[in-house]
């Protein structure tokens, strides 16, 4: 069995004030007077600790795309918002290449997750030129689910997200009782009305195809969703399906020079989802929070790391730490996009 690897917050220069609050609060308080003993608080909340755990360790059942999970508890020194923050990357992605917004939403007071699932081919690969109707509602269901629905990929029960993601909220409870994840599940199933989906690209579609299926917090597609038959030239058909989230608790932010999934793309799709009905896009290079309540949210910033070689830069500036764009603290520059969709 593998075990996890975990790292404080206290390494991390963004963190230093919530981090000597942190230590401010779990000392033991003192009683007037100058001989007076000390009370310690009986039930301290764990520090925020980061953890990269392997899927089998959860559960040795699954045996595919074994990249770590990412897990952090909520940071003890701000209010929690008992509410699960759950990050999808897209196609070849893994949670590692995306810790800044899973960190940013432990500092918010979610509990939050960064989770390896099977996320190769693309799904617009695999369905934007294909005659059924359904694929991509198919393909993305059996992705989640574990049914199986499509004869384009083979994701049993073991392999899809819905369980992944339910074995190690299990295994973070035995393993870690005191942090509250357990709170997120109901007889072993996730308890999807505490949990908020988040997902870039191939993720940020299927955060939308779980907002159809369950009643989320919360959902957000990042340089997403990209799900467009392009037979008819028609958006793909389960946007406009009846879903147990509504359109008001779901969100778009998207770049203006996204190689992938181009700003009329992404547009066009938004609109079949019905975020058209919040207001018309907001720039968020010129407009700040809370972006008039815009539902789409668009850049047009230069993306991070210029100097160095990565695919698509533009498609995942807007999360992926490689290129997402800094400020000249270090922090990232769609923090503020970050918090207002997903930790407001």
């Amino acid at each position: 069995m593998t075990c996890p690897t975990a790292r404080r917050f206290g390494i991390l220069p963004l963190r230093k004030a919530a981090i000597l609050l942190s230590l401010v609060i779990s000392l033991p308080a003192c009683s007037g007077g100058g001989g007076g003993s000390n009370t310690p608080n009986p039930n301290p909340l764990p520090p925020s600790v980061e953890r990269m755990i392997s899927p089998q360790t959860t559960d040795q059942a699954i045996s595919t795309y074994l990249d770590s999970h990412l897990a952090i508890n909520p940071d003890p020194a701000i209010t929690p918002r008992n509410t699960l923050f759950l990050f999808l990357p897209g196609t070849g992605g893994r949670p590692s290449n995306q810790r800044l917004i899973v960190q940013t939403g432990a500092t918010h007071g979610y509990h939050a997750i960064g989770l390896m699932y099977p996320n190769t081919p693309s799904v617009g690969s695999l369905c934007d030129n294909n005659n059924d109707p359904d694929c991509h509602w198919n393909v993305r269901r059996e992705i989640i689910t574990g049914q199986d629905l499509s004869t384009l990929v083979n994701v049993g029960p073991a392999e899809c997200i819905e369980h992944r993601l339910e074995a190690l909220l299990a295994y973070l409870q035995s393993a870690f009782p005191t942090e509250g994840w357990g709170a997120f599940l109901i007889a072993g199933k996730a308890d999807w009305s505490r949990i908020e989906v988040a997902g870039h690209s191939q993720g940020g579609g299927h955060a939308g195809v779980l907002a159809k299926l369950h009643p989320l917090v919360r959902a957000v597609c990042l340089s997403s969703p990209a799900d467009w038959r392009n037979p008819v030239n028609q958006p793909a058909t389960w946007y406009v399906a009846a879903g147990a989230t509504p359109a008001n608790r779901i969100f778009g932010f998207s770049h203006l020079q996204d190689e992938l999934v181009s700003w009329s793309l992404v547009n066009a799709n938004w609109a079949a989802l019905g975020l058209g009905s919040f207001g018309a896009p907001v720039d968020v290079d010129t407009t700040g929070a809370p972006y008039g309540g815009s539902h789409q949210l668009g850049s047009n910033a230069p993306h991070g790391n210029v100097s160095i070689l990565y695919p698509a830069p533009f498609h995942s500036a807007t999360v992926v730490d490689a290129v997402t764009p800094l400020l000249g603290d270090g922090t990232p520059r769609y923090r503020p996009v970050w918090i207002q969709l997903c930790f407001p």
